[in-house]
């Protein structure tokens, strides 16, 4: 029986983004939608909201749900390359758009009229003096300085290219 057990726990491990037993009940989920992944939308004055399919499917991935038993990937620590050749311009789009970086929505960034709350103020970020290599590893995965830190591990889970990575370090020394 235990045998039969493990074989199945190894199936739903090899196939995460398949097994639907594997996801917290609470997950927003549904596995008929192209990506899987549903996102809260707000009905214009109703006062509700409105489960529509997200850009990508972060089914894969551990939630913040105290349900989900799946094993998270271990945090990574990694070294940057100079030269940096991040780009301020793409740096800022990442952190502003929500279908990538979106910092804003935890952060306060320049310009932000709604900041999020979650994650420390942004602003006058330069004055701190962090590293390119710092930064580009608070990035990555922040797990590496704070092992319960919910900022998502950009690098770990490849939600972020190198690059973009790098253009937001770009950017985020250049906010005085």
């Amino acid at each position: 029986m235990y045998k039969q057990m493990f074989i199945l726990v190894g199936v739903c491990l090899a196939t995460a983004p398949l097994c639907a037993a594997d996801l917290p009940p609470d997950a927003a989920v549904d596995l008929k939608s192209p990506n899987k992944t549903l996102v809260p939308k707000v009905v214009p004055n109703s006062g509700r909201l409105e489960w529509v399919p997200h850009d990508r499917d972060l089914t894969p991935w551990v939630t913040l749900s105290h349900a989900d038993k799946r094993a998270a990937i271990w945090p990574k620590k990694v070294a940057l390359t100079l030269p940096l050749n991040g780009d301020i311009t793409r740096g800022r789009e990442i952190a502003t758009a929500s279908a990538r970086g979106n910092c804003v929505t935890c952060h306060q960034l320049p310009g932000d009229d709604w900041p999020g709350t979650v994650g420390n103020s942004l602003l006058q970020y330069k004055k701190y003096e962090y590293t390119a290599d710092r930064i580009y590893q608070q990035i990555y995965d922040a797990r590496i300085f704070n092992p319960t830190s919910v900022m998502p591990p950009f690098g770990s889970h490849n939600l972020l290219s190198d690059q973009e990575i790098r253009d937001l370090v770009a950017y985020l020394q250049s906010i005085e």
